[in-house]
């Protein structure tokens, strides 16, 4: 099972690095664009059929047209959705990432989540937690003795300063673990609050 935050050993790049548009006519800039003067400029036009995206980047135009499909509602109507350009998934939002570059340009598809590789800050946030935890369990198992909630203590045979190396490691890593837990609690209670207002 692949892990949110890393695609093939590199970092992914998280949804919220992405303009986006949803199936429903809802256009969301990036949050790392949204307080800078960009010249890309976005236009869209969600019709019967297909919705079609007009956008400037990096000085050049573009035009895309995105399929659309639907799908019954439980007590009547229906449901817009768009068909990915790339890979033809029904998708809710298609992604035009900020910071990805093919061949020296920066890309100029919207396409899913998917084909991009993208994940969410959140996620990414909790899978950092999880390899900070991850290796303080390492270094409990392998480097220190029996631990209980006020006392660690030595191995037998074990040198005090290999104790005191592994130990401070232990620490450090406990700490990177909770601070990236309490970045993703506010970043929850950011999103909660938006929900809210």
């Amino acid at each position: 099972m692949s892990r949110g935050g890393r695609r093939h050993g590199r970092p992914r790049l998280p949804v919220e690095s992405c303009h986006s548009l949803s199936a429903w006519g809802y256009f969301q800039f990036a949050q790392m664009w949204a307080d800078r003067d960009e010249e890309d400029s976005f236009e869209w036009e969600i019709g019967e059929q297909s919705a079609v995206i007009r956008f400037t980047r990096d000085g050049q135009e573009h035009a895309q047209e995105i399929a659309l499909t639907f799908t019954p509602c439980r007590f009547g109507g229906r449901r817009a959705w768009f068909s990915c350009p790339s890979c033809a998934r029904r998708v809710g939002k298609v992604y035009l990432p900020c910071t990805m570059y093919l061949y020296g340009q920066r890309v100029a598809r919207f396409w899913c989540r998917f084909c991009y590789g993208l994940t969410y800050e959140q996620r990414r946030e909790r899978d950092r937690q999880w390899t900070f935890q991850h290796r303080v369990d390492r270094i409990e198992a392998r480097w220190l003795g029996e631990i209980s909630d006020d006392w660690i203590s030595k191995r037998k045979g074990q040198h005090w300063r290999t104790f005191n190396k592994w130990f401070e490691k232990r620490e450090a890593l406990i700490e990177k673990s909770n601070q990236a837990l309490y970045a993703g609690l506010l970043m929850l209670e950011k999103r909660l609050g938006k929900r809210s207002t």
